[in-house]
């Protein structure tokens, strides 16, 4: 048993280290010119060793976006919310968010590329099992809160969902803008545009009055 456990453990070690050295070599510009051979001879083991971890590099790929998006829900988790001022734990969550994904810039492509539609018509059906696991998980975490200040008559009442799609549109817009940095055509800096996107976010979750 004892000696399962430490090949279960240098497995993931293994895996994990892959992972490192994969998400390095993705974080630029001609990460789409990254193959399994270029990823193994980073990683100095053979290219075999990397299939025994992923099937494919869109798997890998996967793995990676997935990884990207847990960070940001343990991140999120651990913001002590205000229940008694929750329009002021919306702000700072959102924020949070923001400065999350410019913090790990390095996983832009990956995400970018695992959100592309032709992407996720050939996605192995498990992927999208996980990512709507995860999702959810997003949902279980949030969802309460609209619905308690909707409870309390701080935000319009309307379905839920109304609420999730117009927030994650707006959001995944402003993501682009941050991720593409000077690359968009915008006025002000990176903390003038998440201030006046928060603004805008929390007068649509408000809704109208």
């Amino acid at each position: 048993m004892a000696g399962m456990d430490r090949k279960q453990r240098e497995f993931e070690r293994r895996e994990a280290e892959i992972l490192d050295v994969a998400l390095a070599l993705f974080s630029k510009p001609n990460w789409e010119a990254v193959s399994i051979d270029k990823i193994a001879k980073a990683t100095d083991i053979g290219k075999g060793t990397v299939y025994k971890h992923f099937a494919s590099k869109d798997e890998l790929l996967f793995r990676l976006m997935m990884r990207f998006y847990h960070g940001l829900l343990a991140h999120l988790q651990e913001h002590d919310s205000d229940q008694g001022n929750i329009i002021e734990s919306f702000q700072g969550i959102f924020q949070l968010a923001f400065r999350y994904h410019l913090k790990h810039r390095e996983y832009r492509y990956i995400v970018e590329y695992c959100n592309r539609i032709d992407f996720k018509e050939r996605a192995d059906e498990s992927w999208h099992t996980s990512f709507m696991e995860l999702d959810k998980a997003f949902g279980d975490w949030g969802d309460p809160m609209i619905l308690a200040a909707m409870e309390q008559g701080l935000i319009v009442r309307r379905p839920l969902e109304q609420i999730n799609i117009g927030m994650k549109a707006c959001f995944e817009g402003t993501v682009d803008m941050l991720w593409a940095g000077k690359d968009w055509c915008l006025h002000g800096d990176e903390e003038e545009i998440i201030e006046s996107v928060t603004e805008f976010m929390l007068a649509g979750l408000v809704g109208r009055v």
